[in-house]
């Protein structure tokens, strides 16, 4: 009689120590997925940065024709602005908005948008593209940079964005 009563115990302590051992795996899966987003997400975040800072440093440290201190249009009168030689992470951005037309993108009279791309080294690196408008007289400038963790869009593409008035 006790040998069926010590079956059952030990199926009990059987059962209830894989109850807490598949409980634990799941855990363990979930912070690990948790902690990939999390990683994920700071490549965005990164990204984002990285446009943000570009476009400000050629905002304030580009001099150019007539004197310009700014890589980026104020309008369409605008003959200043360069076509090549704005440099971020090792691009050529000028250049590349020229050939794709987003290098002034749309202006009028008061107003002009500029947008570039910083590619990653390879299409799964994180990458961003930047836009800089420009309106009014005297000149309100913002910066919104969109920073993705892969250059791929797809379901695990994350996106984080910047913005900066002055």
């Amino acid at each position: 009689m006790t040998k069926g009563f010590t079956l059952f115990y030990a199926l009990l302590v059987s059962s209830l120590a894989l109850s807490i051992g598949l409980a634990i795996y799941d855990i363990t899966v979930r912070e690990l997925q948790l902690s990939e987003a999390a990683t994920q997400s700071q490549y965005a975040v990164y990204a984002a940065d990285t446009g943000a800072e570009c476009a400000l440093y050629w905002e304030n440290k580009y001099v150019g024709n007539g004197g310009s201190n700014s890589a980026f249009a104020t309008s369409s009168a605008d003959t200043g602005i360069p076509t090549s030689g704005v440099i971020c992470n090792g691009q050529d951005v000028a250049a590349a908005a020229v050939a794709a037309s987003t290098w002034p993108q749309a202006s009028d009279a008061n107003d002009a948008t500029t947008t570039f791309s910083i590619a990653g080294a390879t299409t799964v690196a994180p990458c961003s593209i930047v836009y800089v408008y420009k309106s009014g007289n005297p000149s309100v400038t913002t910066v919104v940079s969109h920073g993705y963790n892969t250059c791929t869009s797809g379901p695990l593409q994350l996106e984080r964005v910047f913005q900066v008035t002055y």
